[in-house]
């Protein structure tokens, strides 16, 4: 997957911009990890301390400052490092046993008492279905990136018990409505 990644941030550059939504406000002197961080859009939001990583340095190159390239499945800090770790669209792009690898390395890297932000699209979404089914629930798109759609079930099996919800919106393309749907969920080391 990181070829493709690579690819379309040299690519496009800088391919999601404005302005991140419920991004969680913070306090001053947690210390914050965000997973997946891109080109920094979200990062741009959180604590100046906060640190990125991304697989595509590419994409770190565009998100600057505390951002650094790394595999979620094996995350470069240590037990206990962070309060908290956002991962937003970031566990959709990853193989089944990768996402439980994933999960697993953000608890090791969490404080005790802190907490995990996830973000995923839901099988309500009006892309699930669209491109090459390659494992349950994800579909390879003709970009060459594959996502996965989650249910409230499985973000409780990856995560544990936790605040889980789904966010719903709806996308206007050339006049026709789309459904876009989130699994939310916060969950607590």
């Amino acid at each position: 997957m990181t070829e493709e990644f690579q690819s379309d941030y040299k690519l496009r550059g800088i391919r999601w911009g404005g302005v991140s939504f419920n991004v969680p406000k913070f306090f001053e002197g947690e210390f914050v990890l965000e997973t997946g961080c891109g080109n920094g859009k979200t990062l741009k939001s959180l604590p100046a301390d906060a640190v990125g990583i991304d697989i595509s340095t590419e994409a770190v190159s565009l998100a600057g400052g505390n951002a650094l390239a790394g595999d979620i499945c094996f995350l470069p800090f240590g037990d206990c490092t962070f309060d908290a770790v956002l991962c937003f669209h970031v566990l959709g792009h990853l193989k089944a046993d990768d996402r439980r690898k994933a999960a697993a390395e953000m608890f090791r890297v969490l404080k005790k008492g802190g907490k995990i932000y996830f973000k995923g699209f839901s099988k309500r979404d009006f892309r699930f279905g669209k491109g090459d089914e390659v494992e349950p629930d994800s579909f390879l798109k003709g970009d060459g990136i594959t996502t996965h759609f989650f249910d409230e079930t499985e973000v409780r099996d990856l995560f544990g018990e936790g605040d889980v919800s789904l966010k719903s919106w709806t996308l206007m393309i050339r006049a026709v409505p789309y459904l876009r749907e989130e699994v939310c969920g916060v969950f607590e080391k």
